[in-house]
C-alpha cells in the first residue's frame, strides 16, 4: 500500500509540475476564426504555432482562404469534446489561453497547418511541438494545399467560377458543365479570382 502511494504521488507530482496537461475534457461552443475558439467554460483559447489567415482585416476583407480555415476548424472541433495541452507561456497579451488542442487523438493545431488552412508560426517559448508543426507545414506546401494555391502560376487562358459556390475552375473541369449560365464569372488569370474571396475547385485543383 505504502509503495503504491509513492508511486501515485509520484505521478501526480510529474504530472502538475509540468503544468502542461488539463485532463478535463470541455466542449467548443463557438469559432472565432481558423484557430481560435470559445469553449463552453468561457475561455478563449488560441491554437498554439497556428496562423490562419485573417478573417476579419480592417481593409481589404478576408485573406485569401479565411472563410475556408474557419469551416475546417468549425468541422474538426465544433460542439465537440477537446483536450487542451500547454507550453511554457499558457497566455497571450490580450488574457487568451494559448494551447495544442486534441480532439481524442487528433492533433488540431498540425491538422489545420497540414490541410493548408494555416501556416506554422512558432515562436519561443513555447516551441515543444514545432518539428511536427513545420513538418505539417512542408507536407501542405509540397502538396500545394490551402492557403500555398495562392502563388500558384497559371496554367490556363480563362478560369470559370461558379458565383453560387464562390470556387473556380479549369475551363475543362466537369463542374464547370453544372454551373447555370447566370452564376458564371470569366477571370483570366488565378489572382483575379482569389482576390475577390474566390477559392480553387479541389477536384480540377487550377
Amino acid at each position: 500500500m505504502h509503495k503504491k502511494f509513492i508511486a501515485l504521488a509520484l505521478f501526480l507530482a510529474l504530472v502538475f509540475s509540468s503544468g502542461n496537461v488539463i485532463a478535463k475534457d470541455y466542449v467548443v461552443k463557438k469559432i472565432i476564426d481558423g484557430n481560435t475558439v470559445e469553449l463552453d467554460s468561457g475561455e478563449i483559447v488560441k491554437y498554439i504555432g497556428v496562423q490562419a489567415p485573417d478573417l476579419n482585416r480592417k481593409e481589404g476583407g478576408s485573406e485569401f482562404y479565411a472563410k475556408e480555415a474557419v469551416r475546417s476548424n468549425k468541422k474538426l472541433v465544433f460542439m465537440k469534446k477537446v483536450r487542451l495541452e500547454f507550453d511554457v507561456q499558457k497566455k497571450d497579451p490580450q488574457g487568451n489561453t494559448l494551447a495544442y488542442v486534441y480532439v481524442k487523438k487528433t492533433f488540431i493545431n498540425a491538422e489545420l497547418i497540414k490541410n493548408g488552412c494555416a501556416k506554422a508560426h512558432i515562436s519561443e517559448p513555447n516551441i515543444k511541438y514545432k518539428d511536427i508543426l513545420l513538418g505539417a507545414e512542408k507536407k501542405a506546401i509540397d502538396s500545394d494545399k490551402g492557403i500555398w494555391q495562392e502563388k500558384k502560376k497559371d496554367t490556363e487562358e480563362v478560369y470559370i467560377g461558379n458565383k453560387r459556390t464562390q470556387a473556380f475552375h479549369r475551363p475543362s473541369c466537369k463542374a464547370v458543365e453544372k454551373i447555370p449560365e447566370k452564376s458564371k464569372i470569366i477571370f483570366h488569370n488565378r489572382s483575379d479570382a482569389i482576390k475577390v474571396g474566390y477559392i480553387p475547385c479541389k477536384v480540377c485543383k487550377p
